[in-house]
């Protein structure tokens, strides 16, 4: 009998990463596949485990990408829980580790001026201090009833040259009608205000920016299904692409605020104090012999 060793390391190209900071959120949405809500308790991943955690995903046997995401729950909740250096000091950590952030949101607290540009200024001046883009993956869909926030922060954004050289948003959805009405009804209230926005082949959009030396691309991202599982009977499955001869996949491994390390939203483990790189290998397996 013959044994085929594969190396999985050399399979895979990249990895992922993503930390969901709080499972609280000021939303109560059926189809959140975090089942994240307002009746959690605001409880944030501590600082100094993300700064450990950090540490330990440059070790970890995948490419790591450059972005690096931080979610939730919703990941401006520390502003609304009295707690405004979290963010900032977050993002000086992930920028420590040489990776460019990004921030997922649903975009409500854009409702609230002081909050904006509270939250703004703070994002953008990391962003000047390192010289890296921060950006915003901002919820726009059928579910959440946040237009009017979203395009707040927008009009905030394009609107200020400095802001606009520093921060990027992405608009996420469904491929679902309801979810490209929300982007169209987006457009035209960002359009009524004065914005001019061409779309591109791929559905993204070219948004002039007033105080800047041209156009901002912003990629629309309204490619996910919405399956038949989790708390709504709806939750993510990755999609794996494969190239020649070799696997190219990219993981995403998601470590959460309380200490369980999910890869690509199946396979769960507590991490209980042991090494990323056992755990991370323990997930592999599983995923492997499924």
């Amino acid at each position: 009998m013959y044994f085929c060793v594969i190396n999985i390391a050399a399979m895979r190209q990249e990895l992922a990463i993503s930390f969901k900071i709080t499972n609280w959120c000021n939303l109560n949405c059926a189809h959140c596949c975090e089942c994240s809500n307002c009746h959690c308790a605001p409880n944030f991943m501590p600082l100094e485990k993300f700064d450990n955690y950090l540490s330990e995903s440059r070790t970890l046997p995948f490419i790591p990408n450059e972005l690096f995401c931080i979610g939730g729950g919703e990941a401006m909740a520390p502003y609304m829980h009295k707690n405004p250096n979290y963010i900032p000091c977050a993002l000086d950590l992930v920028y420590s580790y040489k990776y460019v952030p990004t921030i997922k949101t649903n975009g409500t607290w854009g409702q609230d001026e002081t909050l904006r540009k509270k939250i703004l200024s703070d994002i953008s001046a990391k962003a000047y201090k390192y010289e890296k883009l921060v950006t915003l993956d901002i919820s726009v869909d059928e579910f959440h009833n946040n237009l009017d926030g979203v395009a707040k922060i927008i009009r905030d954004i394009m609107g200020s040259s400095e802001l606009c050289y520093a921060i990027r948003f992405c608009l996420v959805g469904f491929n679902t009608s309801g979810s490209i009405k929300a982007l169209n009804c987006l457009q035209q209230k960002l359009q009524e205000s004065g914005f001019n926005i061409q779309k591109t082949l791929a559905n993204d959009w070219m948004i002039d920016a007033p105080n800047a030396d041209c156009g901002i691309y912003v990629c629309n991202d309204y490619t996910s299904n919405i399956y038949d599982l989790g708390r709504a009977k709806q939750t993510k499955v990755y999609n794996c692409e494969y190239g020649t001869g070799l696997i190219k996949t990219t993981d995403c491994l998601q470590i959460d605020n309380e200490d369980n390390a999910i890869l690509n939203y199946l396979y769960r483990e507590k991490i209980n104090k042991r090494p990323l790189n056992e755990v991370f290998n323990s997930l592999m397996q599983q995923q492997e012999h499924r």
